[in-house]
């Protein structure tokens, strides 16, 4: 069937209402979803023992507990890093010790660098820890020190030299709170630094294991702290929809800075290119458009868009900049702002063409550089891949980001009444070789990149945000679009970053599931009207908000709990703007074209019931919405009572 649409000639500057009708609603106690792994009500969510349920529209109550706060077991693996980088022994190499205390007040680990030990291994391992366990960390490093001395520099495992005058300090990462991971972030963590005490050779960290940790821990209830009578307003027959819609309302108020612009989550401060870009594309445009338009300004230097993150430095080998084309043509179509235009068409283009001089590889037609948003090289790389190998690489997710930011420039000229079709065509022709390149016949989707030295090997991984892309941008066709949806891998949780997980890495990018990016998936369901994905989907991203009474930058795959992941944070900004999504793109189906808004809503049969959206501003006009019943397509339409 037809999305209706309404032109923008029609508008004018008074309160109208447009009603769908699909078909009747009915039921007793309403499930929207029911899982082994979780259940979704009208009123709250249930998870094996936990309850999150929602007053009202303005407070949600839950006593979930993170498991992993509760037990640490006592074995755990380590390693040292000279400068912050995985240097000491081979890619996965780890030493491990037993840290149970016994009878002793402060377990002593004595290890000599490069030198993989199992310590304290006769200890029964199936032993929990007790609180606050305190272990001293006692590091050989002679031998470094010494070939200073002899040669003037260090050759790691990996065949690097560091000399004496890089040398920056020596670093403790592992795999247990408050040890982590994360190599690129050691020096500046007080916990990881390494001390010589005696100026000995002989550096010791003393740390202790098992203690609370405050970002583990939750409030057990949400109340609504900001006035949202600026914003729609969303009514619904379940007060747990209508609760989580003015919980992300009430965090993106949170995330709006002194200065104007988005902050990126609770515990990220500024503005991040890629964050900002994805936010804004999903629901930042319309609910903020002032405020998105500073914080992509803020991410603008010398007329060209910043690369703010990523390996290696960032740009070039991360390239996945021109999202930002993305976000500010979203504004464009629902703001009409001929002047944004204008300074947006100009700085894409700047980009892009700087972009063809350094990452467009001529021998593939396609764009080279690191996966879109998957920034951390060890998650979702091959430990034996450096930046340069990273930066010749060429991902599904980052081309198809350079596909439609060639697009977008290519109707932007149009609208500019300059030549577009240079930019089309490069669109077109970067079309053509994803689908030749990366395609994967046998698995019904996408592979991950394309990667390797000399010789270019495709990934067989699925990368949900690459594979939602190119459903969402009509890189596939129709019945590759149809194919990627049914085979993309799904978890009982939700859709993670990549399948399969790379093993021995802790969850974050890998064994991951990133609310922003199932927020995508379920767009991408939604726009072959796919009522089962979306349900899924959709459910998915109630249960973690309901439950952590926050929309959380990430959890873990497997288990669904916002604990044991590298990093995270409460009211993350794109978690926040896929959540908003979902009401706005998936159960009213709004979008914008340059001269008019679209409705194509999809309201799964276990989602039947009537939803209004009320002073919803565009273009002059202010707009009361309803729609009923459920289906994929719309039986009828009627404005002001009018069919």
């Amino acid at each position: 069937m037809t999305s209706m649409m309404m032109n923008r000639a029609a508008l004018r500057p008074l309160l109208l209402s447009a009603l769908f009708f699909m078909t009747a609603c009915s039921g007793e106690e309403t499930v929207f979803y029911s899982s082994e792994a979780f259940t979704v009500y009208a009123d709250r969510v249930e998870q094996k023992g936990f309850t999150a349920t929602a007053p009202g529209g303005e407070r949600l109550v839950s006593d979930y507990v993170s498991p992993a706060a509760g037990k640490v077991h006592s074995v755990i693996e380590f390693k040292f890093s000279m400068n912050g980088r995985d240097n000491e022994m081979g890619f996965g190499v780890n030493h491990q010790a037993n840290i149970y205390p016994g009878e002793e007040d402060l377990v002593i680990l004595e290890t000599v660098f490069g030198q993989q030990a199992r310590l304290r291994d006769t200890i029964p391992d199936h032993l929990a820890l007790p609180e606050e366990t305190r272990v001293l960390f006692r590091l050989d490093l002679r031998e470094v020190l010494a070939a200073f001395d002899r040669q003037g520099w260090y050759e790691d495992v990996h065949g690097n030299r560091i000399f004496r005058e890089d040398f920056q300090g020596v670093f403790i990462a592992g795999s247990t709170h408050p040890l982590s991971w994360d190599f690129e972030n050691l020096a500046g963590n007080p916990d990881a630094v390494m001390v010589d005490v005696n100026n000995d050779g002989i550096y010791e960290k003393e740390l202790v294991f098992h203690v609370p940790d405050p970002d583990n821990q939750l409030p057990s209830e949400w109340i609504l702290q900001n006035d949202l009578s600026s914003y729609p307003v969303f009514n619904a027959e379940s007060p747990l929809l209508e609760a989580i819609y003015n919980m992300a309302l009430d965090e993106m108020v949170m995330l709006i800075e002194d200065d104007g612009t988005f902050r990126t989550g609770a515990e990220w401060e500024g503005v991040w290119t890629r964050d900002i870009s994805y936010s804004v594309l999903l629901s930042l445009a319309f609910l903020e458009p002032q405020v998105s338009k500073n914080s992509l300004w803020r991410k603008v230097k010398n007329g060209r868009i910043i690369q703010d993150t990523g390996t290696g430095g960032a740009y070039p080998v991360s390239s996945d900049r021109v999202v930002w084309a993305l976000a500010a043509w979203e504004i464009y179509k629902y703001t009409g702002d001929r002047e944004w235009l204008e300074q947006a068409y100009q700085v894409i283009s700047n980009s892009l063409l700087d972009d063809g001089k350094n990452v467009f590889n001529q021998d593939h037609g396609l764009y080279q550089g690191e996966s879109s948003f998957l920034d951390w090289r060890r998650q979702t790389y091959p430990a034996w891949m450096e930046p340069s190998d990273i930066f010749v690489s060429m991902n599904l997710g980052t081309n198809a980001v350079f596909y439609q930011a060639l697009h977008i420039l290519g109707l932007m000229a149009n609208e500019l009444s300059e030549d577009g079709l240079p930019w089309s065509e490069k669109a077109e022709a970067l079309k053509g070789r994803i689908n030749d390149l990366f395609w994967l016949e046998e698995k019904g989707h996408y592979g991950q990149y394309l990667y390797g030295r000399h010789y270019k090997t495709l990934s067989p991984r699925a990368e949900t945000l690459g594979e939602a892309l190119t459903v969402l941008f009509d890189i596939a066709g129709p019945e590759r679009k149809d194919l990627i949806l049914e085979n993309t891998p799904s978890l009982p949780f939700g859709v993670p970053c990549i399948f399969p997980q790379i093993p021995d890495i802790p969850p974050y990018h890998n064994n991951g599931i990133w609310p922003f990016v199932q927020a995508y998936w379920v767009w991408a369901a939604a726009s072959r009207g796919h009522a089962p994905i979306v349900t899924y989907g959709w459910a998915g991203l109630l249960r973690q908000a309901a439950l952590f009474l926050t929309n959380k930058e990430n959890f873990v795959a497997e288990t669904g709990d916002f604990a044991g992941t590298e990093v995270n944070s409460d009211r993350q900004q794109w978690s926040v703007a896929g959540q908003l999504a979902m009401n706005y793109r998936i159960l009213f189906g709004i979008g914008f074209e340059v001269d008019k808004m679209t409705f194509s809503p999809v309201i799964p049969k276990s989602f039947e019931g009537h939803y209004q959206l009320k002073n919803f501003p565009y273009r002059g006009g202010v707009y009361n919405i309803s729609v009923s019943g459920h289906g994929n397509g719309i039986a009828s339409f009627k404005v002001d009572g009018r069919e």
